[in-house]
Protein backbone atom coordinates (compact mmCIF):
# COMPACT_ATOMS: atom_id res chain seq x y z
CA UNK A 1 0.00 0.00 0.00
CA UNK A 2 1.49 3.39 -1.18
CA UNK A 3 1.42 6.72 0.67
CA UNK A 4 0.78 9.78 -1.01
CA UNK A 5 2.86 11.98 0.49
CA UNK A 6 1.62 15.70 -0.15
CA UNK A 7 3.90 17.59 2.89
CA UNK A 8 7.13 18.90 1.49
CA UNK A 9 10.53 18.51 2.89
CA UNK A 10 12.15 20.90 5.22
CA UNK A 11 15.06 21.33 2.53
CA UNK A 12 12.41 21.67 -0.20
CA UNK A 13 11.15 24.86 1.97
CA UNK A 14 13.97 27.70 1.47
CA UNK A 15 13.76 27.19 -2.49
CA UNK A 16 9.98 27.91 -2.37
CA UNK A 17 10.71 30.56 -0.40
CA UNK A 18 13.25 31.93 -2.67
CA UNK A 19 11.40 31.12 -6.11
CA UNK A 20 8.32 33.21 -4.33
CA UNK A 21 10.70 36.12 -3.07
CA UNK A 22 12.06 35.98 -6.39
CA UNK A 23 8.48 36.26 -8.18
CA UNK A 24 7.82 39.62 -6.35
CA UNK A 25 9.23 41.73 -9.15
CA UNK A 26 11.95 42.99 -6.59
CA UNK A 27 15.41 43.68 -9.20
CA UNK A 28 18.64 41.74 -9.18
CA UNK A 29 20.96 43.81 -7.42
CA UNK A 30 23.64 41.44 -9.34
CA UNK A 31 26.81 43.80 -10.38
CA UNK A 32 26.47 43.77 -14.75
CA UNK A 33 29.31 42.55 -16.33
CA UNK A 34 32.24 45.08 -17.69
CA UNK A 35 32.27 45.50 -21.39
CA UNK A 36 35.80 43.99 -22.09
CA UNK A 37 36.95 45.43 -25.50
CA UNK A 38 37.21 48.81 -23.16
CA UNK A 39 39.53 46.96 -21.03
CA UNK A 40 41.55 45.74 -24.25
CA UNK A 41 43.75 48.86 -24.56
CA UNK A 42 45.04 48.84 -21.21
CA UNK A 43 45.31 45.29 -21.04
CA UNK A 44 47.77 45.47 -24.36
CA UNK A 45 49.83 48.28 -23.21
CA UNK A 46 50.43 46.36 -19.96
CA UNK A 47 51.69 42.96 -21.85
CA UNK A 48 53.40 45.58 -23.91
CA UNK A 49 55.60 46.70 -21.39
CA UNK A 50 55.74 43.47 -19.69
CA UNK A 51 57.82 41.73 -22.93
CA UNK A 52 59.48 44.96 -23.21
CA UNK A 53 61.35 44.52 -19.66
CA UNK A 54 61.77 40.77 -20.15
CA UNK A 55 63.09 41.81 -23.41
CA UNK A 56 65.93 43.77 -21.72
CA UNK A 57 66.55 41.94 -18.81
CA UNK A 58 66.91 38.48 -21.03
CA UNK A 59 69.66 40.95 -23.05
CA UNK A 60 71.35 41.40 -20.21
CA UNK A 61 71.92 38.30 -20.04
CA UNK A 62 70.13 37.16 -17.14
CA UNK A 63 68.35 33.62 -16.21
CA UNK A 64 65.16 33.53 -17.68
CA UNK A 65 63.02 32.43 -14.57
CA UNK A 66 64.60 35.61 -13.10
CA UNK A 67 64.18 37.87 -15.98
CA UNK A 68 61.02 36.80 -15.51
CA UNK A 69 60.05 37.41 -11.75
CA UNK A 70 61.64 40.85 -12.15
CA UNK A 71 60.64 41.66 -15.18
CA UNK A 72 56.24 41.04 -13.54
CA UNK A 73 57.90 43.18 -10.84
CA UNK A 74 59.24 46.07 -12.57
CA UNK A 75 56.20 45.86 -14.94
CA UNK A 76 53.37 45.69 -12.24
CA UNK A 77 55.24 48.61 -10.70
CA UNK A 78 55.72 50.90 -13.88
CA UNK A 79 52.47 50.43 -15.10
CA UNK A 80 50.48 50.68 -11.69
CA UNK A 81 48.35 54.06 -13.09
CA UNK A 82 47.79 52.28 -16.40
CA UNK A 83 45.88 49.80 -13.62
CA UNK A 84 43.74 52.32 -11.92
CA UNK A 85 42.96 53.89 -15.48
CA UNK A 86 41.64 50.42 -16.58
CA UNK A 87 39.65 49.69 -13.34
CA UNK A 88 38.30 53.46 -13.44
CA UNK A 89 37.37 52.77 -17.52
CA UNK A 90 35.38 49.42 -16.43
CA UNK A 91 33.71 50.96 -13.80
CA UNK A 92 32.51 53.73 -16.09
CA UNK A 93 31.42 50.84 -18.89
CA UNK A 94 29.58 48.97 -16.28
CA UNK A 95 27.87 52.35 -15.04
CA UNK A 96 29.03 52.33 -11.57
CA UNK A 97 30.42 55.33 -9.80
CA UNK A 98 34.16 55.29 -10.00
CA UNK A 99 36.11 55.70 -7.32
CA UNK A 100 35.94 54.16 -3.45
CA UNK A 101 34.57 56.60 -1.12
CA UNK A 102 31.20 55.97 0.38
CA UNK A 103 31.84 52.23 -0.90
CA UNK A 104 32.71 49.15 0.55
CA UNK A 105 34.38 46.14 -0.74
CA UNK A 106 31.45 44.34 -2.07
CA UNK A 107 30.65 47.87 -3.82
CA UNK A 108 27.82 48.36 -1.11
CA UNK A 109 26.72 52.13 -0.03
CA UNK A 110 28.23 52.42 3.82
CA UNK A 111 27.84 56.49 3.67
CA UNK A 112 24.23 55.28 5.25
CA UNK A 113 25.27 53.79 8.23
Amino acid sequence: MARNNTRKSPAAAPASKGRAARAGGRPSSAPSAPDLRVQLPYFAARIAALIVVLAVLLGLDVSPVLALLSALVITGVLTYPVGRMQRRAAERAAGRPAGRRGTSVAGRDVSER
